[in-house]
This record gives C-alpha cells, sequence and structure tokens, in this order.
C-alpha cells in the first residue's frame, strides 16, 4: 500500500524540479499539467452547471496563480460563464504566470487587475454576482501575515455567497505549520496537488480547508529524509488479528491505571475502561488511599485497589503489561516524583499522560535508554515539557518533538486538531478528530486506549497509531450520535465497539 507523504514547501519544490527534469518538461508544462488536471477534478468530484454558473478565477502573480489560469482558460473554452482577478503587480509576476494571463487575453477572457487599495472598490459587484469562486492567490509560498488589498480580497472572497475552492491550500494558511496569517480564505473544497503539505492539516487548516481533494497530476516522489506520512484507515481494513477460541484474558493485555485526586478521580476510569473497551482483557485502577472516600467506580469490571506507600503501589505491577500514568493524578503530591521513579525502573510499557508530564519533566535524565515510554500532550503540555510556550510549538511542532524522540527514544502522540504520532525516525498525521472532542476526559480515553494496543503486542508507533484512529473514529460515530456541541469522553467509548466492528468487515 502507497504511503501518503506529508511535505514542506522545499521538500514540495524540490519534488516538481524534480519531476522536471526526468520527465524532460519544463514548469511551465508541469503548470498546464496541473490546471488540466485541477479543472477536470472540479468537474468530476465537485460539479458544475454551466446553465446558472458565473464563475471567478481569483489569481495572484505566482505559479499558484497560473495554476488557476490554466483552469479558467479551459472554462472558457469550454463555454462556461468566467472572469479573472489578477492580485499583485504585474512586475513580479512569474514567467510562467505571464505567458498564462497572455492565452486569458487572447481569448478575450475579462479580466480585473488589483495592485492597490483603490481597486478594491470595482470587485464587489463582481463577487456578488459570483456563484463560484476558484482561489489561486498564494499557494504554497506564503511565510508573512496577510495585509493591505490581499487582506481585502480574502475578507471580500469570504463574504460571497459563492462556493470556493481553493487550489493547493486555502490563501492566507502558512504551509509549514497550518497557521492562519492574519486572514484566510474559508473553502469550501479545497483541491491538494498530488501530496498533503503540513499546512494542509496542522492548527487552524482543518477550519478553512473544507472537503479536501488529493489530486494525482503525475510529480514523481522523490526518498527524503524527513518520513512524514498521512495516516490512513484503509490501512487498517481487515488487519486486525481475530481473536482465537482457546485463549484467556491474559493474552489480551493487563492494563494498571495510576490516577485520581481530589475532584478528579474520574479520569482514571476512563483510561481504565476504555482498555477494557478496546479489547484488554484486565484492567485496574490504583488510587491514593487519602483519596478512599472520593472513589468513583461505575463500571464492575475494573479492578480498584488503594495504596499508601510506593512499594505498596509496585506490588500492584506484578503481571502487569501495560501502565498507565498520570490521568487526574493532580500535581501537588511529591509521592508521584517517587512514583514515577520507580516505574522508569521497570521494564513494563508506560503511557504517561495528563499531570504525568508534569512529574516526568524532573525525570528525563532518567528515560535516555527507554524505548518503550508514550507521552500523550496537548500543545500546552509539551510547552512546559520543554519550558517554552504552546505559540512556539504550534508554528514548528516537530522541532519539538525530535527534542524528545531523538534524545530520549520516546513515542509522542502530540494531540490536536491533527494529531503527530512519532518516533525518532516516522511521524503520521492523523486528521480523523473532530471539534466536538475538545472535551474533559478524551485524552483519558485516548491513553487507555494506546495502553490497550500496547497490550495485545503492537510495537510503540503502530499501537499509537492504532489508537489514535480508534479513538478519532469512534470520536465521529459520536458526533453523528449526539452532536459536536453535546459529545462528551464516555461517548467516545460507548463507540469503540462500532469502529472496531468496521475494521473488521470483510
Amino acid at each position: 500500500m502507497k504511503n501518503l507523504r506529508v511535505v514542506n514547501v522545499k521538500e514540495m519544490r524540490f519534488m516538481d524540479e524534480y519531476t522536471c527534469t526526468q520527465l524532460q518538461i519544463c514548469s511551465l508544462e508541469l503548470m498546464e499539467r496541473a490546471g488540466s488536471f485541477i479543472y477536470l477534478s472540479i468537474l468530476e468530484d465537485i460539479g458544475l452547471d454551466k446553465s446558472v454558473e458565473n464563475i471567478t478565477i481569483v489569481s495572484g502573480i505566482g505559479n499558484n496563480g497560473g495554476d488557476g489560469l490554466v483552469v479558467g482558460i479551459h472554462l472558457l473554452e469550454n463555454h462556461y460563464r468566467v472572469q479573472f482577478i489578477i492580485v499583485g503587480s504585474l512586475d513580479n509576476q512569474t514567467e510562467e504566470s505571464k505567458v498564462i494571463l497572455e492565452r486569458v487575453l487572447n481569448l478575450n477572457g475579462k479580466v480585473f487587475f488589483v495592485n492597490d487599495q483603490k481597486d478594491i472598490s470595482k470587485l464587489s459587484i463582481v463577487f456578488r454576482k459570483s456563484t463560484f469562486i476558484i482561489d489561486a492567490i498564494f499557494g504554497i509560498g506564503l511565510t508573512r501575515d496577510v495585509e493591505g488589498f490581499y487582506k481585502d480580497v480574502i475578507n471580500l472572497i469570504n463574504k460571497s455567497n459563492a462556493h470556493v475552492c481553493s487550489i493547493d491550500i486555502p490563501s492566507g494558511i502558512k504551509t509549514n505549520n497550518g497557521l492562519k496569517a492574519m486572514v484566510a480564505v474559508i473553502a469550501d473544497y479545497t483541491i491538494i496537488i498530488q501530496n498533503y503539505k503540513i499546512g494542509n492539516l496542522l492548527n487552524d487548516a482543518k477550519d478553512y480547508h473544507g472537503k479536501t481533494i488529493l489530486l494525482d497530476i503525475g510529480i514523481l516522489s522523490v526518498v527524503s529524509n524527513s518520513r512524514r506520512f498521512f495516516l490512513r484507515k484503509d490501512e487498517y481494513l481487515n488487519s486486525l488479528p481475530k481473536r482465537l477460541s482457546n485463549t484467556h484474558k491474559y493474552h489480551y493485555g493487563n492494563i494498571l491505571t495510576i490516577g485520581g485526586s481530589n475532584g478528579t478521580m474520574g479520569a482514571p476510569v476512563l483510561a481504565g475502561y476504555s482498555a477494557l473497551r478496546s479489547g484488554s482483557g484486565l484492567s485496574s485502577i490504583a488510587y491514593n488511599n487519602k483519596y478512599i472516600n472520593n472513589i468513583i467506580n461505575i463500571y464492575p469490571e475494573l479492578m480498584a485497589k488503594t495504596y499508601v506507600t510506593v512499594e505498596e503501589l509496585l506490588a500492584y505491577t506484578n503481571k502487569k503489561n501495560v501502565i498507565v500514568f498520570g490521568p487526574g493524578l493532580g500535581r501537588n503530591d511529591d509521592i508521584n516524583y517517587e512514583i514515577l521513579q520507580e516505574l522508569l525502573r521497570l521494564d513494563i510499557p508506560l503511557v504517561i499522560d495528563a499531570d504525568g508530564i508534569y512529574y516526568l519533566k524532573a525525570l528525563l535524565g532518567e528515560i535516555k535508554n527507554r524505548k518503550n515510554i508514550v507521552i500523550t500532550p496537548h500543545y500546552g503540555e509539551l510547552a512546559m515539557l520543554l519550558d517554552t510556550d504552546s505559540s512556539s510549538i504550534q508554528e514548528d511542532p516537530f522541532k519539538y518533538i525530535k527534542i524528545l524522540t531523538n534524545t530520549y527514544k520516546m513515542t509522542v502522540v502530540l494531540k490536536g486538531s491533527c494529531t503527530l504520532i512519532a518516533n525518532s525516525k516516522t511521524t503520521y498525521f492523523s486528521n480523523y478528530g473532530n471539534p466536538g472532542m475538545a472535551t474533559a476526559g478524551s485524552g483519558d480515553v485516548l491513553s487507555g486506549i494506546i495502553a490497550s494496543m500496547i497490550g495485545k503486542g503492537n510495537k510503540m508507533l503502530e499501537a499509537c497509531k492504532l489508537a489514535v484512529l480508534i479513538h478519532s473514529l469512534s470520536g465521529k460515530y459520536a458526533r453523528e450520535a449526539v452532536g459536536e456541541e453535546s459529545l462528551i469522553a464516555t461517548d467516545i467509548i460507548k463507540h469503540i465497539p462500532n469502529v472496531f466492528e468496521d475494521l473488521t468487515k470483510k
């Protein structure tokens, strides 16, 4: 099965150049190929009614703008109503884009030029009459904030009633991190050329892309040192091992979750129960005895124990396949440093989540040779662990993930609108979650699923990939059942069986 590579701007441009060299074509011919494929995709994947559509191509002066102009030429030649807006100074237009613009003018295409604030007023009526807008302003080259008349044009696009299709990435979304550059086109569709770019997936991306269409135009893939891939659901269809009749509960993993404190006693319950729902044979929770009057255990299948001393707790680790440390643990008890220190000395796979990451910070130096540790931070927890801030993580998450995976050999699951699953060699992007999953306890559920996948014998990275997929798809079922606003963590657990049914259908 072909891996879907996720690339940055530099890598994509190198692939374009490599393709031109290998196929002995020029960049203009590659632009013409891209525009032709995009035109066909718009007709086949989106659909346009020639009798009613009034199409506006909004192009910048770079090669993304040239792609848009090629699409417009195909529309003109096939008798669609189409007009063009060129945004930016023609003095800076790429040579390829100049050639295509000349062809548009030779076909008597109606073209509006915008190079100043005063040119904006004449566009209002153009956008008001448009039913379909193709956004080809910036493409993958944007690195700065959008200002001036560019900002005004994007605002006009967003205020229009037209359906909007962006080429490669919505204009105003930064390609190397997916952050909005002050303002960005809110697309109904985004046709992504050949490879996902980082900015198609991270941070603000999902709120601006609409439906994404990945379009293969024949750009040659070049092996690169940066191994980033899109997590594919179809990678796991019919691949989960079947449970055998001649087995018992210990064959499927024995999970221990250590967590809970005053006010957050439900967190370890969510982790422990999600492990059971994900197929673990046994799942136990260990609470500090000081919270014995606050214990919550609404599931009779979960075993609950208390401890007073570290030694007492360590006795519970006997025969455990995986330990989850941190859900609801709180940050006010020094015994947790001692507990984690002892757990790090064991040879049992460890999933460190939530408050567990807080205690890990002081003990990072003790885990350089432990390869069977998973941490599951969100951006704020990762920033805390590495003494930085969330905005720095958003700007360059790979920089900080690499610090952890290269230095400490752990596996990192960085939770966000697009979750990153990484070890020192490879990073996977999972884009299947939804905003309803931003709810208390959702991360605890994920930790339990990860533990379950490890407990059933999967290697660390593979267990995390599968767990993130199960978690996200369960969230999708939960959203369909109760909606995004009402979705809670137990809804995600409830729908784990639906995902297993999907993944094992013949």
